[in-house]
């Protein structure tokens, strides 16, 4: 049974074609991905990150920070991340991002398809009290290269700085905080339902476009941002998937294997690439990377980018062969596409 964001109503009034992604419905297009895309290089976008698992923890500041990689020693009203949460092994339980509202207080974003798993990881390794909001409220996105000049005004929080019971286009909402995932400068809105439905109309009257998670995953991979699931899973550490989330000046779980592989180095790591241009063929999760002939790797995420023209992604190779601006060979449908291998973010 999916789940159902429940701004779906008003998504559909607006065009949304809608999608399975992590055990949930939601918009995965509008028009055009590649329209969408640029509008948030070029312009503006919104898009409905009500998947995204939200919850609060209370409790002492050291019970969560043996647990989390990143340290919690920051002021308050401060974004923490991204950080992550690793098992004894190194790998990643999942990727996320700290809200640090007090010493005993904070919030926590988490992938959708993590949601439980975090909440009873987070149980299981301390005595915290863990509240899921998920439900409670829903989150929009707002980013691009023009947010604040169709916005009509610019805010006064710093990057990764955030705020609760603010006002934001005259409405009341639980947080705001200036963050995002596509590599543009924005805001994140949590907020009531009826309140971000109030919220989707002042956007789309300002000239702000909807947009959907067929291009947050092309603005992400453009920047070499990694998706959970397809590009870090418990089996993949930091260190293979040159994803700094960790603190070394403290004492987290997987700490030892994280600091063993720095010391000793590992056997894969992650890449970008770039396919020539007029190569529309998209290599999928699992095909074969080689070099000369001998396959030294794997593609995790792959996509067409708008922006740049051309087909790009990630995947792990073997890190002796991580010859950057070389070129490789991808093996999609039988037949090899010749690749640069690049380092990010790949614009």
């Amino acid at each position: 049974m999916l789940f159902k964001t429940p701004l779906s109503a008003v998504e559909e009034k607006i065009g949304a074609n809608f999608g399975e992604f992590a055990g949930w419905e939601m918009p995965m297009d509008y028009s055009s991905y590649q329209d969408e895309h640029m509008a948030v290089r070029q312009s503006a976008a919104f898009f409905d990150l009500s998947h995204m698992g939200r919850i609060r923890i209370k409790g002492k500041t050291e019970e969560l920070d043996k647990i989390v990689t990143r340290s919690l020693l920051s002021e308050n009203f401060r974004m923490i991340g991204p950080s992550a949460m690793l098992n004894e092994k190194g790998g990643f339980i999942d990727d996320i991002m700290i809200y640090k509202v007090s010493d005993t207080e904070f919030l926590m974003v988490t992938n959708a398809i993590n949601r439980e798993k975090d909440i009873n990881w987070i149980k299981r390794n301390s005595s915290l009290e863990v509240e899921d909001l998920t439900f409670d409220y829903v989150m929009l996105a707002i980013q691009g290269r023009r947010v604040w000049e169709l916005l009509g005004y610019k805010t006064d929080l710093q990057p990764l700085q955030f705020v609760l019971n603010s006002n934001f286009l005259g409405e009341d909402v639980f947080l705001l905080s200036r963050s995002g995932w596509t590599g543009e400068d924005g805001l994140e809105v949590w907020a009531k339902v009826e309140i971000a439905e109030r919220i989707i109309s002042k956007l789309m009257e300002k000239g702000i476009k909807p947009a959907g998670l067929i291009t947050r995953d092309s603005l992400r991979q453009e920047m070499g941002f990694v998706l959970y699931g397809e590009d870090i899973d418990e089996n993949t550490t930091p260190v293979e998937a040159r994803y700094w989330v960790f603190d070394l000046d403290k004492n987290f779980i997987g700490k030892e294997k994280v600091e063993e592989q720095l010391k000793n180095g590992v056997k894969r790591i992650r890449v970008g690439f770039k396919l020539q241009k007029g190569i529309r063929a998209i290599p999928r999760h699992g095909y074969r990377i080689r070099i000369l002939e001998t396959e030294v790797g794997e593609v995790t995420s792959s996509t067409y980018s708008p922006y740049l023209g051309r087909v790009i992604g990630m995947g792990y190779i073997n890190s002796s062969n991580a010859f950057f601006g070389f070129h490789a060979n991808i093996e999609i449908r039988g037949k090899d596409y010749r690749a640069k291998i690049s380092d990010f973010p790949l614009i």
